[in-house]
């Protein structure tokens, strides 16, 4: 399934009876206090009750955008939950300056723990106040804290807007530009595969037509063309 999001700040992508994936903008928790967060939202728009809530099997930082998969069943849950790691995750993100490497794997554990995803930079073009500025394809392996991002600071390309491991100079316009763009997984009860694809939020498109430099090809490249 492929998803336009338009104006919408938020949207179901894949919804049955078992599960739900639904898109969270960037600048929403999941969840927590206060009633500006994605399970909050639900609870308002989609009626789910504490009684009977869809639970989060995974989580997005304030800041990315991407889909978020709930389960509507504690069956669902363990089994989305036993099988998440085997599921594709991939993102894609500017990052400050310009890759000199073409693809390769980051494998250093995180927190003590291991910790491994692999990346593609499909090309470059000009960013202010960073000079150049690369766009990455990432795909987790593994699911650690901020792990895309901790990672791409260590190669020392923090991500465009990141307040917490960029150095200075930090681009403060419109936010962390990292993105969810594809969540393939298989159904919690039927095993059939399942996909979605969000189109990328306005600012992650290319916004100079024309400077953009290919390095390495991706499906995913047009998607972020400007337009």
């Amino acid at each position: 399934m492929n998803f336009d999001p338009m104006q919408k700040d938020w949207a179901i992508l894949h919804q049955d009876t078992d599960h739900a994936v639904v898109l969270k903008p960037a600048g929403m928790a999941v969840h927590g206090r206060g009633q500006n967060t994605l399970t909050a939202q639900l609870k308002r728009d989609v009626h789910c009750s504490d009684a009977d809530p869809w639970r989060h099997i995974h989580r997005l930082d304030y800041g990315t955008r991407g889909p978020v998969m709930f389960a509507k069943t504690q069956a669902a849950q363990k089994a989305l939950l036993a099988h998440w790691s085997r599921f594709t995750k991939i993102y894609h993100a500017w990052h400050a300056g310009e890759w000199k490497t073409t693809s390769g794997v980051v494998a250093f554990p995180l927190d003590g723990k291991p910790c491994q995803t692999t990346f593609k930079c499909l090309g470059s073009r000009p960013w202010g106040v960073h000079g150049k500025a690369s766009l990455v394809e990432w795909t987790l392996l593994t699911g650690r804290t901020h792990q895309i991002r901790r990672h791409a600071a260590a190669l020392g390309h923090a991500i465009v807007g990141d307040p917490v491991y960029g150095t200075p100079p930090i681009y403060t316009g419109h936010g962390l530009h990292l993105t969810c763009t594809h969540l393939a997984w298989t159904h919690p009860t039927t095993g059939n595969p399942l996909t979605v694809r969000v189109t990328p939020a306005k600012k992650m498109k290319r916004a100079l037509p024309g400077t953009f430099v290919p390095q390495a090809p991706s499906p995913y490249l047009s998607l972020f063309d400007a337009s």
